[in-house]
């Protein structure tokens, strides 16, 4: 009989998110003798951040870093080069819904020469992956400081937020849940907020509790029909979104935030559905010039890019990948809309 484990990935691929990957850039050499490791990143076509990953050793590997995933996960593809054979069996819990996965047994996921996890790891396929050979989960983040430099293209690992300075950041105060994934409060014109930092989607996903507590307040609601996005499951259909001018996380405010909305399961999974949440993907996360998560104090870090339009500490809308052309890659559906609503 299989051995069961929960895993919730909530990693997801919208059609029509077309943007050109960009180059690696050199990264600055972290000390040999400390227990962290930095190296050069690309985005992969939806505008993800994917880094190079050893599996047993093995590698490097292709790997979209998904902070919304509290496991790493590897492609059908790549356990098969690596001759992984099945241990046992998990429910993984996607976007908008749960399937059975079968899991293998691994010696270590490695980035540099620092060790992040071990032991059984799910294997899984879908377009969501978009050729990528796994998802980075945040297994191996307890207690340590993720640092991605959006302007460098680079990603550092750090074995202790010790090691690298904050001063001069936005920081905001973030609720550890399951272990290593970060609840962060908002505030959208005096409304509170649930707010899910998630690199692995390309998009900003919201429920309905979140249209409902803005409507009338500060949220235009947009309807559309046929738009699509890939997670592990069934395909899934966007035919609504809220667009907000503002929102406040802690010192740094996010104007322009797009969420499509819909009571997707991975709420019900973090037990978030009866609160208004959101969960803001790299449209939202790419317009920092850096971001930091401290695994070990609860605690997420911007740093903003310069805006002619916003003053400093303002997350300001414009070049992500919802604004791209449609794309021609997975199956022929129609595309997601732009970022901006029509005047």
């Amino acid at each position: 009989m299989g051995r069961f484990i929960r895993v919730a990935v909530a990693a997801l691929w919208a059609t029509g998110a077309g943007c050109l990957a960009a180059p690696a850039h050199a990264c600055e050499p972290i000390e040999a003798r400390a227990a962290s490791a930095a190296g050069a990143i690309r985005k992969d076509t939806a505008g993800r951040p994917v880094a190079l990953i050893k599996i047993n050793g093995q590698g490097p590997f292709r790997f979209i870093i998904d902070t919304g995933a509290n496991r790493s996960v590897l492609s059908e593809a790549l356990a098969a080069r690596l001759g992984l054979r099945p241990s046992g069996e998990s429910v993984v819990h996607s976007i908008d819904s749960s399937e059975l996965a079968s899991l293998v047994n691994l010696e270590s996921i490695s980035f540099g020469s620092l060790h992040l996890s071990q032991g059984d790891t799910p294997v899984l396929d879908s377009p969501m992956l978009d050729g990528e050979q796994g998802l980075l989960g945040v297994d191996g983040m307890s207690g340590r400081l993720l640092h991605i430099d959006f302007a460098k293209g680079c990603v550092a690992i750090y074995d202790s937020a010790a090691q690298m300075s904050m001063q001069g950041w936005l920081s905001t105060p973030a609720e550890m849940r399951f272990g290593t994934m970060l609840l962060v409060e908002g505030e959208i014109v005096g409304v509170r907020v649930n707010v899910l930092i998630d690199t692995g989607s390309d998009i900003s996903l919201a429920n309905e509790k979140f249209r409902d507590s803005l409507r009338g307040v500060a949220a235009r609601t947009i309807e559309y029909h046929g738009g699509r996005a890939f997670t592990f499951g069934r395909p899934m259909v966007l035919d609504q979104r809220v667009w907000t001018p503002t929102m406040r996380l802690g010192r740094t405010l996010v104007n322009g935030v797009n969420a499509y909305i819909g009571n997707f399961h991975i709420f019900d999974v973090w037990g978030l559905q009866d609160e208004p949440t959101v969960l803001i993907g790299m449209d939202v996360l790419a317009r920092s010039r850096e971001m930091a998560i401290d695994y070990e104090k609860g605690i997420v870090h911007f740093r903003t890019k310069p805006s002619g339009a916003y003053p400093s500490g303002h997350l300001a809308p414009g070049g992500t990948a919802a604004n791209s052309a449609p794309s021609s890659r997975g199956s022929a559906t129609s595309s997601i809309p732009p970022s901006q609503p029509q005047p």
